[in-house]
């Protein structure tokens, strides 16, 4: 059988943890999600990937979905690690922030990012907008 693309969560919000996740399994997203709850234990599973599947990582994970507002290390930051790396830098990544200060959206944009995702829309356009993931299948 062969093994499922996985996609990366990195969101520190419990609720919104299970709110994608929810999303991703509604939208018959056949996944394995593979979850970090903050910056560090982010770059921690990314080492651990790419130890696990060496040059393969990016055969491996279909999407990165990052949380700008992260603690210990800030998502801007792991937005950068990962689009310099150049097992993970082809990886998309479609980045979640309660920040839409076109500063912020222009860099993440600038950095590689896929697709910005702002948190601090209506509860229905934040879902519509998660809903949006299926297009990355």
């Amino acid at each position: 059988m062969l093994e499922k693309k996985k996609i990366i969560l990195i969101e520190d919000n419990p609720g919104l943890v299970d709110l994608i996740t929810e999303i991703i399994k509604e939208g018959y997203i056949e996944r394995d999600i593979v979850l970090a709850r903050d910056g560090m234990e982010a770059i921690d599973r990314f080492q651990e990937l790419s130890i696990k599947w060496n040059a393969e990582v990016e055969d491996k994970i279909k999407l990165i979905i990052l949380d700008l507002d992260l603690s210990n290390i800030n998502g801007m930051d792991i937005l950068r690690f990962i689009k310099k790396n150049p097992r993970y830098s082809r990886i998309p990544i479609i980045t979640l922030s309660t920040d839409s200060d076109k500063t912020t959206i222009d860099e993440a944009y600038s950095n590689g990012v896929s697709e910005f995702v702002t948190k601090s829309l209506s509860y229905d356009d934040f879902v519509a907008n998660l809903r949006g993931l299926k297009e990355f299948y």
